[in-house]
């Protein structure tokens, strides 16, 4: 058989080249010359020609078939004449080739040119051509502008033909601002419609074409007769602007949810300028979600041609949870979620060691804002919250944390965390950026949104930014905000962004809720000052795409909020002025075993023990107590239950003691107590302990603390009293901390009694107030007026302060009110007559 004989030849052929030019191990390179590709050229069509006289005799082409080429590569042989690999083209086509059932054809690095280039592309395009090429690689012909493969491509969109490639190389084509490339964006839509992969790399294309590709690209929305089915674009190493950058983004976010949307890699690598941070951070998220919902819609679509009987099968696969082994109900998909850090420090400490006060932030509204929020919303996602410290905000990264929500005092250089213990940690935004630096994987920040709830915030939210965090939202640098400009905002905008709006949509939202919100004076200046970095970012995604759910929080998740504990009293209302009281209390409480809140009655006692279980308990992950026990303790009467039982029942509750009768031994409750409590780090708290004075149970509680003392190593006790209660005996090991609880300050009572009135209505009336009454000199203690004022709201007793507020007539509130002024006139007049 002629053809038979010819195609050995071709193989004997390309065995010798390969031999000869393979002339050590360490040469990989196949360097074919003219000569060489000439002869192989004429082989091809001899064999065409050949074997296409045979098959009119009826036996070649089965010889043909079992003889043909899926595969054929020249590469990086420019020395090779044009016009031999013109006439290689010629002979690639034929129903009796050799190569009619080629599959793969690379050519690339050979300087082909455009006309050259052009006809390899006619050919892989054409719909008379016997050939199915698959992969065409022109990469490294020196194409250029592109005039022939320009038509070539306009060509074949005119005549409506069935597309054929899946994979075209272009890539160092040298295309430049050349028609070529915005043809070849054009023909995803119908001449590459069915190509999965293209590369177009280092040919120096601009913004203009990423401008052309995402128009393209939208023609796809609702037209199924312009289906495109790109999952992979290189076009790295080419000069896109940032800004071009940022709206084929934005583009890519629009076209991602829609069916025809199936792009899931793309390369922009080594571009000039680099991308930014935040850019490959929004890229990276907006290809992740597509290859989910690529392969879900790939796997629902074998689903849907499987069988009846396969369809109706527990097993079907119809998403890529499925493929884990998890179903598709909502209640068992992973919530997605944010972190609220929030910095409530006491008090700052001066160079000299002198503790300042810190006023505290409503911390608790704040969070039933948020909580409120996503209540609404009713999505999978879940909230939790922790105090801001260092280790805490490296847990959070650690664990990996998509939203962070900061919220504390601000200042022009730093963030005010907490230092563990109550105090101040200046942590500088140099620190800040090294924390996040370090926490990054592969070069990934550790959050992908971060909302800076604090005054003078802009400088940290560059930092976040400089860090690689895509989306920041936080106050300008020179700004303070209003409490109820910060709320009105936080509250429209995270509901927007619960229920899957995009982040600059959610950002507008709730500037415009600041702007008509009734509560907030000067609101179109206060709405001026929200940022959202990087100014030049793109924020048209959105941050939350969970799944809405029956009821919020799941019960699985179990994280939504801190913990409540059940035996602690409601927080003080109105509980002012005790930040450094507090800061010195808890530091006892953390240093030592027994400590003793000690002042007479009315002073504030019970309200401080209060205040500072629930801030310990809001801190569990810090201070380190794994529980708070708060028994508060009355007068002995028949029938009541003693305060050791009491706090068994409490344990009980708990569960970590079962139910005992009341007239089981009390040495045996001690005990149960005593084992239960033996291995934790527990803090028991008995207020009001001198109602037991005289009485058979208090002998029973100091023998009872002794017990505790001697035989655990970790439980605090905390008590209030009137005075130090003494305990004392050879038994008791540990001593007392006393606290003295002193009168409030001038400028807390005023606040305290601001607070109560009920002739003021609203923060504005209330701190007008404060302004008229202390602004003569708010620091001063001991000026006659201040010593008037402080007298007459209760001397800075808060219980008396509290009733004057409730009890003073209108008239008697209006002559306050002017009190410092009349003062004042006095005082002139006085002078005025001795002169």
């Amino acid at each position: 058989m002629l053809v038979s004989r010819k195609l050995s030849l071709l193989m004997f052929f390309i065995h010798n080249a390969i031999c000869k030019s393979l002339h050590s191990i360490l040469c990989p390179l196949l360097i074919v010359s003219n000569s060489a590709a000439l002869s192989l050229t004429h082989i091809l069509k001899s064999v065409y020609d050949e074997d296409g006289d045979e098959d009119t005799a009826g036996s070649s082409k089965s010889i043909s078939v079992k003889r043909s080429f899926h595969s054929l590569a020249i590469i990086n042989s420019p020395h090779i004449n044009q016009s031999i690999f013109t006439s290689l083209c010629e002979s690639l086509g034929g129903l009796s080739s050799p190569l009619q059932f080629l599959r793969t054809l690379d050519l690339s690095g050979n300087l082909l040119g455009d006309t050259c280039a052009a006809t390899v592309l006619s050919i892989a395009l054409s719909p008379s051509s016997s050939m199915t090429i698959e992969c065409l690689d022109l990469s490294r012909n020196s194409i250029g502008n592109g005039s022939a493969v320009t038509s070539v491509f306009q060509y074949y969109a005119s005549i409506n033909n069935e597309p054929k490639l899946k994979v075209l190389n272009l890539a160092q084509n040298e295309f430049g601002e050349g028609e070529v490339a915005y043809q070849v964006a054009a023909s995803i839509v119908d001449v590459l419609s069915n190509t999965h992969s293209i590369d177009l790399s280092g040919n120096g294309l601009s913004g203009s074409f990423l401008t052309a590709l995402g128009a393209c690209s939208a023609a796809t929305i609702g037209n199924p007769s312009h289906e495109c089915n790109m999952v992979n674009l290189d076009i790295s190493g080419n000069h896109f602007s940032s800004s071009s950058i940022n709206g084929f983004l934005t583009k890519l976010h629009q076209l991602s949810a829609t069916v025809s949307m199936k792009m899931s890699f793309i390369n922009l690598d080594e571009n000039e300028p680099l991308l930014a941070p935040n850019q490959q951070m929004v890229l990276n998220e907006l290809l992740s979600a597509n290859r989910q919902r690529y392969v879900a819609r790939h796997l629902k679509k074998l689903n849907s041609s499987s069988s009846q009987s396969e369809s109706d099968s527990d097993t079907k696969l119809s998403s890529i949870s499925d493929i884990t082994g998890d179903k598709s109900d909502p209640k068992k998909m992973p919530p997605e979620g944010i972190t609220v850090l929030f910095s409530a420090p006491l008090v700052w400490r001066d160079s000299e060691d002198d503790f300042h006060p810190i006023e505290q932030l409503d911390f608790a509204r704040e969070k039933s804002l948020l909580w409120q929020c996503f209540s609404e919303a009713s999505r999978n996602i879940d909230l939790s919250y922790d105090n801001a410290t260092t280790d805490r905000l490296q847990a959070v990264m650690t664990k990996g944390c998509k939203a962070l929500h900061f919220s504390g005092h601000g200042h022009p250089h730093s963030l005010t965390f907490e230092d563990g213990s109550g105090g101040i940690h200046w942590f500088s935004v140099d620190q800040l950026k090294a924390l996040i630096s370090g926490g990054m994987e592969e070069g990934k920040p550790p959050f992908g949104f971060v909302f800076v709830s604090a005054c003078h915030s802009a400088l940290a939210g560059q930092t976040f930014v400089d860090s690689g965090v895509p989306h920041v939202v936080c106050c300008q640098q020179e700004s303070q905000l209003m409490d109820g400009a910060a709320l009105s905002f936080t509250r429209a905008f995270y509901l927007a962004l619960a229920f899957g709006k995009t982040l600059k949509d959610s950002f507008e939202i709730g500037k415009q809720a600041v702007l008509s919100s009734a509560t907030v004076p000067n609101a179109d200046e206060e709405m001026k000052k929200f940022m959202l970095l990087p100014e030049d970012g793109v924020h048209d995604i959105p941050i939350f795409t969970a799944e809405q759910v029956p009821e919020w929080p799941l019960p699985q998740n179990g994280t939504n909020t801190y913990d409540e504990n059940i035996s602690l009293p409601a927080p003080p209302q109105g509980f002012l002025g005790r930040e450094t009281d507090m800061y010195q209390t808890l530091n006892s409480v953390l240093n030592r075993r027994f400590v003793n809140i000690v002042g007479p009655s009315g002073m504030g006692r019970s309200s401080l023990a209060a205040a500072l279980c629930h801030y310990i308990n809001e801190r569990k992950s810090t201070l380190l107590f794994d529980d708070i026990y708060y028994i508060k303790l009355k007068r002995p009467t028949i029938g009541k239950l003693s305060t050791i039982v009491s706090l068994h029942n409490q344990l009980v509750s708990a569960g970590r003691l079962e139910v005992i009768s009341y007239e089981g031994d009390l040495d045996e409750i001690i005990q149960d107590i005593l084992t239960s409590l033996k291995r934790t780090q527990s803090l028991l708290v008995f207020d009001e302990i001198e109602n037991l004075e005289g009485s058979t149970e208090a002998q029973d509680l100091h023998y009872f603390l002794g017990q505790i003392f001697d035989h655990t190593n970790d439980v605090h006790v905390l008590v209030t009293s009137n005075k130090s209660i003494g305990l004392g005996g050879d038994r008791l090991t540990v001593g007392e901390s006393v606290h003295e609880l002193g009168p409030l300050s001038f400028r807390n009572t005023v606040k305290l009694f601001a607070y109560h009135c009920p002739h003021l209505h609203s923060s504005r009336e209330r701190k007008d107030l404060l302004d008229e009454l202390t602004s003569h000199d708010r620091f001063a203690e001991d000026d006659e007026v201040s010593k008037k004022i402080k007298t007459i709201l209760g001397g800075g007793i808060p219980a008396e302060t509290f009733a004057v507020a409730y009890e003073m007539s209108s008239e008697d509130f209006q002559q306050l009110k002017v009190i410092r002024g009349s003062n004042e006139v006095e005082e002139n007049g006085a002078v005025e007559e001795e002169e």
